[in-house]
Formats: C-alpha cells, structure tokens, sequence
C-alpha cells in the first residue's frame, strides 16, 4: 500500500508525493548529490488528517495549511 504526503522543501517548493505505507520520512536527492531526509507527521486542518513533510520546523502552520490546500480543497 502507498500514501500521499504533500512535501514543503526549501524555498517554498511543494510537491504532493506517495511513499510506501510503512515510510516514516520523504528522501530527497539535492543538486549536490546528497540526501536530504525529511520526516512525516500528520497535519490536522479542518477536520481531517493530512501527512506532510516540512523541511524544517521553521515552516509556519500558514504555509502548510497553504501546501496541503493547493492537493486538497
């Protein structure tokens, strides 16, 4: 089985991903070759639960409520 998680990356990028069900973080490959691990939580946002990976605690709740509407509204 596979889930979606909607991945806020450096920048500002976000992508809508599917992991493997068991995965516990989203891996990323950078432009210099290395691996960036980012770990997946649940979000809650009216009313239902979504899986988000947020590149650093930095991101603010706006900016991921934002990520996860531009997948599901």
């Amino acid at each position: 089985m596979t889930k979606n998680v909607v991945v806020i990356r450096a920048g500002g990028k976000v992508e809508n991903v599917t992991v493997e069900d068991n995965a516990k973080s989203v891996t990323f490959k950078n432009e210099q070759s290395s691996f960036l691990e980012i770990p997946i939580e649940s979000w809650d946002l009216d009313g239902e639960t979504f899986l988000v990976a947020r590149f650093s605690d930095l991101v603010t709740s706006q900016e991921t409520e934002q990520a996860i509407r531009q997948f599901y509204s």
